[in-house]
Parts: structure tokens; sequence; C-alpha cells
């Protein structure tokens, strides 16, 4: 008895004449380079939120220390200018001196160890 079930099964599973294999793997294969680019992607996308992210924390650091160094600026204070906030550090040296015109660089460091450097023209 247990023969006449091997002979059948095998019987039965070796027919290779048909496309369901092919179609089979061809269809997994989709599935699996689909899935594949989602995770790539979600990947992606926390890369950029994070970017994002930085890139707001910079915008927030330069609005803080530009209105730090108009109150420094009234106050007559000379530069260079440190401020620590929350979000990181800035750094302002005074570059440019001419007439009726200073320059300052700002310097921008998050506490994530983004960057930027920023030329502004304060007119007296």
């Amino acid at each position: 008895m247990v023969n006449k079930l091997k002979k059948h099964f095998l019987k039965r599973w070796n027919n290779e004449n048909g496309y369901i294999f092919p179609l089979t793997s061809f269809i997994l294969l989709i599935l699996l380079l689909f899935t594949l680019h989602q995770v790539q992607q979600f990947q992606h996308q926390l890369q950029h939120n994070e970017l994002n992210n930085e890139q707001y924390y910079l915008e927030m650091l330069y609005q803080k220390a530009y209105a730090s160094l108009h109150q420094e600026v009234l106050e007559e204070t000379s530069p260079p200018f440190q401020y620590t906030f929350p979000d990181g550090n800035v750094s302002i040296q005074l570059f440019n001196v001419e007439i009726n015109r200073e320059i300052y660089q700002m310097e921008l460091t998050t506490n994530k160890g983004s960057s930027r450097i920023i030329n502004i023209e304060l007119a007296e």
C-alpha cells in the first residue's frame, strides 16, 4: 500500500510539461523585488526626514542667532560672540568692515554635527 502511494505521488509531481512552476517563480520574483524596493524606499524616506530635521534645526539656530546679533549690535558690544542654544552652538565673528556696513560670519553647528557658515551684512 505504501508503494502505491509513493508511486502515485511521484507520478503526479513528475509532470514537467506545465507552466505552473515558471509562472509561480516569476510571480514570487516580482513580489520579492517589490518588497525590497519598498524597504529601500522606506530607508531613503527616513534619511530624507533626518536631513529635513537637521535643516530645520539649522534654520532655527540662524533665526535665534540673528536676533541675538541684532541685540548685541544695539548694545554696541564687540565680536566675536558665542551662543549656546538647546539645538546647537553658534559662533559669530566680524568678517569685514566697510563704511556704514559690517559683514558678520556665522558658524552654526547642531547637536548632531551638521554645520553651516553664513555671511550676514548689517547696515549701521
